[in-house]
């Protein structure tokens, strides 16, 4: 390539970025193996070869290198977008994980419930098994404490406080415990106030120095 011509692509390139963005074969190579690799991990194994094959079909009738990047680029784009919504997924839980005693009060058959949000982290391991009592004991105390909510403090008040209660007073406080850890998590990473595990705030909006004096007697030593 002689001078001339070189100064007016490079000139060309600095006024159009897009025109710069020429693929060398190394790069698509990358691109590429990300591609079938989210492919791969999305879908099964023959279905995900199908899909492979079909793209590559397609794929090699396109030659110039710019039109390939955008192939490349936009599917790229949407197989990470299936991957982040497959996350958001909740996963039906396993026979075993339904026959699975209450970690709380011993109840035989308990639900996952995750520790790290769902909502934020999508599906994820850091899990404990609740019953539907116990697990709702778990989101009625972080509402409380974590979003002010009065009606969840109120009918935690209630089951806190009841005669007619069955739980175990050890139940309730093995599930603060387990509330309490999410909050001291979610804190550090700086999402909420750590204000709202402190024990004074516990205290306030769970009553519970109160709750421990009026329960002490019945807890197993």
């Amino acid at each position: 390539m002689n001078e001339k011509v070189r100064k007016k692509r490079s000139h060309a390139a600095q006024d159009n970025p897009a025109e710069a963005r020429i693929e060398t074969p190394a790069a698509e190579g990358q691109q590429y193996e990300k591609l079938t690799a989210l492919i791969r991990g999305l879908y099964r194994e023959k279905q995900a070869e199908e899909i492979i094959a079909s793209f590559d079909s397609v794929f090699k009738a396109h030659t110039e290198s710019r039109e390939r990047h955008e192939i490349l680029t936009y599917w790229l784009d949407f197989y990470r977008l299936q991957e982040y919504r497959k996350g958001k997924q909740r996963r039906r839980p396993t026979r075993k994980e339904r026959m699975t005693a209450c970690a709380a009060c011993g109840y035989p058959s308990s639900h996952r419930h995750h520790l790290w949000d769902f909502a934020t982290h999508g599906e994820n391991r850091v899990t404990i098994q609740l019953c539907a009592n116990c697990h709702e004991l778990h989101h009625l105390m972080y509402n409380a404490l974590v979003k002010g909510s009065d009606y969840s403090r109120d009918i935690l008040h209630h089951v806190m406080f009841s005669s007619a209660a069955s739980l175990a007073p050890e139940t309730i406080v093995r599930i603060l415990g387990w509330c309490l850890a999410t909050i001291r998590y979610e804190a550090n990473n700086g999402w909420i106030d750590g204000e709202s595990g402190s024990k004074g705030h516990v205290d306030e909006r769970l009553r519970w120095t109160e709750f421990l004096r009026e329960v002490q007697p019945k807890m197993v030593s």
